[in-house]
């Protein structure tokens, strides 16, 4: 039967038929490797070329296929086993970051010096440490270096345990002021004999960021100067934005905050005298702690100024008075606000009593003293001038709107691959029913116009009738003439 129809079929329905069965066949081959290939994901990325080369010896170890990325710094393997493969990796001690920790010590040797010792625990304490900096998701790469003072059993060092900290940050990321102080902090306490200021953090580009101890050079305190009115004016600022947006609604006002700081500090000592509680309207006086009297023979008595016993004399009493004292020293530290300056500006247009309402409220939410000369202005603007600003909350709609495509991003290789293989099974099945529309039509359209020779003949003569027999009887002969075609 497949013969009879390969032979029944012209050459363009043969090329046809054989066109639609490669293409089905290539579509199938393609839904199977897509299906069937080995689904890389990123095992770890972002790799320094030490940490590579110690991850890609362990996997080879472990016999776990893998790629390298194009950046060189990433490796990937099969996504069935990435978690599982990561999980082993981790639970291994393995040197990364150029940095070993304690783990230096599991092979122990016995024969190892005491010098070798000390500086074993000082690389294996400067990698742990370097881990735990490690930890924080800003930070991209780490060095640190400990000074530690040479001890002995009957000596003992003068100098100072100090440390340095270089950080790598991931680009766009950087650390706050409290975070650095929080490294500071914790270096501090894992190495015994750092105080916190003895401890120096600086970036990759050689900045540091440590917050600079007093008594230091002029430029340094008037950056830590610069960095504290900078931050006084944002928090103050927040704050009266908080309270128009509230108000107005997002993005419907702007406060600006200028503060002059008063950078001087001032040490008060007072001294006062304290006596014993007197009694009321008596001077105040002292604690009496001795008294003595002296008395003193003048000689022969006078007449009038014999005593009872007949002689004359003096007497001198002396009393001696402790008395308490006070001392009490006041300093104040600085940074506190000599003037303020806040602008507010909102949309919405405004009347008078309405602005003078807003500017009262302003005051009060950023602390402003009309005694101490601060200035407070509200301005509305025309409601018809052009939106220029951009609103804080479109930037939050949109970071609202990226969320859910991050999470779909997880799910999208699947409905990728389910998508490309329903859409390659419905092309495949519109090819192949084509082929067979086309073939059908060609082979009928054969078939009516392929007549032997008695048809042919038998045909030609009823067109002869037809056209030689009187207009009555044409009807007839259609009709004769349809019997014939339905019969071929």
């Amino acid at each position: 039967m497949l013969k009879d129809y390969w032979s029944a079929l012209g050459p363009p329905a043969r090329a046809g038929l054989l066109l639609g069965i490669a293409v089905i066949v290539a579509s199938m081959m393609g839904a199977a490797v897509w299906l069937w290939r080995t689904d890389y994901q990123v095992l770890f990325a972002d790799l320094k070329p030490q940490d590579t080369a110690t991850m890609v010896a362990e996997l080879d170890r472990m016999k776990v296929p893998y790629k390298i990325g194009g950046d060189g710094n990433t490796i990937l393997v099969d996504g069935a086993v990435v978690h599982a493969t990561r999980l082993k990796l981790m639970g291994k001690d393995l040197p990364l970051h150029g940095a070993a920790g304690f783990e230096l010590f599991n092979n122990a040797d016995f024969g190892m010096t005491e010098f070798a010792q000390k500086i074993n625990y000082q690389r294996a304490l400067q990698g742990e440490i370097a881990r735990t900096i490690m930890s924080l998701a800003e930070v991209r790469d780490v060095r640190v270096h400990l000074a530690l003072p040479e001890e002995g059993l009957f000596k003992r060092s003068a100098s100072k345990a100090k440390a340095a900290i270089t950080l790598s940050l991931k680009t766009g990321q950087f650390l706050r002021a409290e975070q650095v102080s929080g490294i500071q902090r914790l270096v501090s306490s894992a190495v015994p004999g750092i105080a916190t200021e003895d401890v120096t953090i600086v970036d990759e580009q050689g900045v540091a960021l440590t917050r600079v101890a007093s008594g230091e050079t002029g430029a340094d305190l008037g950056s830590g100067r610069l960095d504290l009115k900078r931050e006084t004016e944002a928090q103050l600022s927040r704050k009266a934005t908080q309270v128009l947006e509230r108000a107005f609604g997002p993005g419907q006002a702007l406060a600006s905050v200028d503060v002059t700081l008063n950078m001087d500090q001032v040490k008060v000592t007072t001294e006062d005298v304290l006596g014993s509680s007197p009694n009321p309207g008596q001077r105040t006086a002292g604690v009496m702690v001795k008294e003595r009297e002296v008395a003193r023979d003048a000689g022969p008595p006078l007449s009038g100024q014999a005593d009872a016993g007949g002689r004359v004399g003096n007497t001198q009493r002396e009393v001696e008075y402790q008395v308490g004292r006070r001392v009490e020293q006041v300093t104040s530290q600085a940074g506190a606000i000599r003037r303020l300056q806040v602008l507010a500006v909102i949309r919405q247009p405004m009347n008078e009593p309405q602005i003078e309402q807003m500017r009262l409220l302003v005051s009060a939410a950023v602390g402003a003293v009309s005694d101490r000369g601060d200035t407070v202005v509200v301005q509305s603007l025309n409601a018809f001038e052009p939106a220029t600003q951009q609103h804080p909350a479109g930037a939050t709609g949109a970071s609202a709107d990226a969320m859910p495509a991050a999470q779909s991003s997880n799910v999208a290789p699947v409905a990728v691959e389910r998508t490309i293989v329903f859409g390659l099974a419905i092309l495949s099945a519109v090819v192949l029913a084509a082929v067979v529309w086309l073939v059908r039509r060609r082979s009928r359209v054969r078939k009516v116009r392929t007549l032997d020779a008695d048809q042919r003949q038998v045909v030609l003569s009823q067109m002869q009738q037809w056209l030689q027999a009187p207009a009555a009887a044409k009807a007839g002969v259609g009709h004769d003439e349809m019997n014939l075609g339905a019969r071929l």
